[in-house]
């Protein structure tokens, strides 16, 4: 079947040795652009070398054997259903090579990219060389949003419109007959002939590898679908856009692409030799203390003046632009019978953009927790919200020790928060242990991460004692040995800043995260652990608005590269790593982390949806202006707010009319039917929906102390790891 596939690929492709690029080169620094048609053609000239490919599978596949969930992608059962031999079809590929499968490197490189995509994994990203720098574009973003109809007042289904971006006006110069202004504002029906929600979603499902859920997939398949990276995406074939307006009418749109210095350059293409000494330690290694594996999410910061422009109800503590990567204000809210209820009169709102702070790693970690120390002591507030949309991850101590910060029962025992990680038995380890018997799998771990033995909280006394006698695993219907379970070691991160004392906590119910599930790596224990302990309130942006979502993604654990592979290899006293004779970029996941709700499974390959839902799409863009995005997040921020307002007072209601009861005791779903009939019935009927709420909450309690959202008791669902 995958040779088929190339076939069919080389037959598509099959032309594209007599094209010639007429693009005129971009110089170094700069952004140029062009017709996508002269660009792909451009990108179609760079000739295919069977040596460069030999050299590229020789590298996957050697990295493979030491994957993370090789095994449990042969069936990883529900709830996201894959089933993938990554190795078989790397064979495959090996094989195509060889009888000549591939017309032109970009066919290759297509076809690698389509096997990774395939994981849906963030951390296991396959991207193509430097040469491929190219971006294909259309002149304008989406827009979508639930627009109120008193009319029809259950009608709750996103629509879709048209807005500007920064390439508006480019795009205008390179098609100058296009009328595309008259196209802004106007109500989109149709993409290439199918519903804007089928086809952005099913783009999303073949070419985003930001998370195995589908709603998140659509949350970064809703800006990726307008600006495609040829170095992350596969792009062939690119065709012009249709769409179909609400009101009839229909517009066909070529694209059109941003390239810089080097595009189909082959020189570019090609690995850049190494002189002199190897480092002892790669450039690259898997770390939360050099945070290189996060995924690049292009960063468009928040504008602090729109934050806070005619806002006398907000108080700037830390700014948007912190190298911190943290900023936070204060908003005070309005009185009302609500609020009074709910008993919240300030609010602080922290924006958590990046758990990867500028600077070295000790003065980072000191600015970026001196900053949410600062937010967190400098006013009183009875409600806080915790935005980590958006953030790809970083330091993962760092997201420990900021839960630490913010929440009790973590900053009394920090192994309440502690992750078990294993790692997969491989030839290579095997031989690392035998010769080094380090007790770290980091070779030089005073310049990368640390583990510890969980059961003592020490280090390990060597490599033996993680490693062996190891533990005998069924993933994905494949038995494998892996290691002994380990945790971070994050004692240093734990002494940060100097001098904390915390001046109060917030239960969970008056501890908001906010997040639109692209939020991964460690973002994803940023939020998965308190979730899965009942610690905070998720709220989730966006998504697909008839589906569950979930709050984060690509929650794998440790991820791992060739230059440590080949680091391993060399104190092993084994032959050289192979080496790429390209110069791309390649990662995979190395460890598992495991869920403490459902320990027998990685949390990767867990669905947990959060408690709440906003009917936002305005995420920040590279390709969007920032005071647009910002003005969005702004309104975001105040309906948050307030419907976590109207919650607490119907939850403090509730607990009155029961006699003064535990509100902490009513369930999710309870809770989210008390907003409901806020929401559906007013303030006003606050006192009549806590009547309700007193019979939800004895009904849920009568079977359960909580319900999970999978609809069996959590009771059932949580075991000792």
């Amino acid at each position: 079947m995958i040779a088929l596939a190339g076939i069919v690929l080389l037959a598509l492709m099959g032309h594209l040795r007599a094209q010639t690029c007429t693009v005129t080169a971009c110089a170094k620094g700069s952004t140029c652009y062009e017709t996508a048609a002269n660009v792909m053609a451009c990108l179609q000239t760079i000739p295919f070398n069977q040596t460069w490919a030999e050299a590229t599978l020789n590298v996957l596949t050697q990295s493979l054997e030491n994957f993370g969930f090789a095994d449990l992608y042969f069936n990883t059962g529900p709830p996201y259903v894959i089933s993938l031999d990554i190795q078989g079809e790397l064979a495959n590929t090996r094989t195509m090579v060889e009888a000549g499968g591939f017309a032109t490197d970009l066919a290759f490189q297509e076809h690698v990219q389509t096997i990774f995509q395939k994981t849906i994994d963030a951390h296991t990203r396959y991207s193509k060389p430097k040469c491929y720098n190219a971006v294909f574009i259309q002149p304008f973003a989406f827009d979508m949003r639930i627009v109120p109809d008193p009319d029809k007042p259950v009608v709750n289904e996103p629509r879709l419109f048209v807005m500007r971006n920064l390439y508006t006006d480019t795009y205008k110069q390179v098609f100058p007959t296009a009328d595309i202004d008259s196209l802004i504002g106007k109500e989109v029906l149709l993409l290439n002939g199918v519903e804007f929600t089928t086809e952005i979603s099913s783009w999303g499902d073949t070419h985003e590898t930001r998370s195995n859920n589908r709603g998140v997939r659509f949350n970064a398949a809703y800006r990726s679908y307008l600006y495609r990276s040829a170095a992350s995406y596969n792009v062939v074939p690119i065709e012009d856009l249709t769409v179909t307006f609400t009101d009839g009418s229909s517009v066909t749109l070529p694209w059109m692409a941003s390239y810089g210095s080097g595009m189909a350059d082959v020189a570019t293409c090609a690995a850049k030799p190494t002189t002199g000494a190897a480092p002892k330690v790669a450039a690259a290694l898997p770390s939360s203390r050099r945070p290189v594996y996060e995924e690049h999410i292009p960063e468009q910061p928040l504008m602090e003046e729109l934050l806070k422009a005619n806002r006398g109800d907000r108080r700037v503590i830390v700014p948007a632009n912190s190298t911190s990567k943290v900023s936070c204000f204060a908003q005070s809210v309005t009185p009302s019978d609500t609020s009074e209820l709910a008993d919240v009169r300030t609010v602080l709102v922290m924006k958590i953009s990046s758990f990867s702070p500028e600077g070295e790693y000790i003065d980072a970690w000191t600015r970026f927790l001196t900053d949410v120390q600062t937010c967190i002591t400098t006013v009183d507030y009875q409600l806080m919200v915790v935005d980590v949309m958006q953030n790809g991850g970083g330091y993962v101590c760092l997201g420990l020790r900021t839960l630490e910060m913010l929440v009790q029962e973590y900053y009394d025992d920090h192994t309440k928060l502690q992750m078990h990680y294993d790692l997969p038995h491989s030839k290579l380890m095997d031989a690392y242990i035998g010769v080094v018997n380090a007790p770290n799998p980091y070779p030089y771990p005073q310049d990368v991460e640390q583990i510890l033995d969980p059961a003592t909280q020490q280090s390990f006394v060597d490599g033996r004692a993680y490693y062996y006698p190891g533990r005998n695993v069924t993933m994905g219907g494949r038995v494998s040995w892996r290691t002994n379970y380990f945790a971070l070691d994050c004692r240093e991160a734990e002494a940060l800043p100097a001098g904390f004392a915390p001046t109060k906590f917030l239960p969970r119910e008056r501890l908001v995260i906010l997040t639109d599930g692209t939020c991964g790596s460690t973002c994803a224990s940023f939020t998965k652990i308190p979730q899965e302990a009942d610690k905070a309130t998720m709220v989730g942006a966006g998504g697909l608005w008839n589906e569950n979502m979930d709050v984060s993604s690509f929650a794998g654990g440790f991820v791992c590269n060739p230059g440590y592979l080949s680091l391993l290899s060399e104190l092993s006293n084994l032959p050289p790593f192979p080496k790429f004779l390209t110069d791309q970029s390649w990662q995979f996941g190395w460890a598992a982390w495991y869920s403490a709700k459902m320990p027998t499974r990685p949390v990767q390959f867990t669905e947990q949806s959060p408690l709440q839902r906003q009917a936002f799409w305005g995420f920040p863009h590279a390709s969007i202006d920032s005071s647009v995005t910002t003005d969005m997040v702004s309104a975001l921020y105040d309906s948050v707010i307030a419907d976590s307002t109207a919650r607490l007072a119907v939850l403090a209601q509730a607990s009155q009319t029961s006699g003064g009861g535990d509100t902490c005791l009513l369930s999710d779903g309870a809770s989210s039917a008390l907003i409901a009939l806020v929401v559906v019935f007013g303030v006003v009927a606050v006192f009549a929906s806590s009547v309700a709420a007193y019979y939800i909450w004895r009904a849920s309690n009568g079977r359960s102390k909580s319900l999970s959202r999978y609809g069996v008791d959590s009771e059932d669902l949580l075991s000792k790891a």
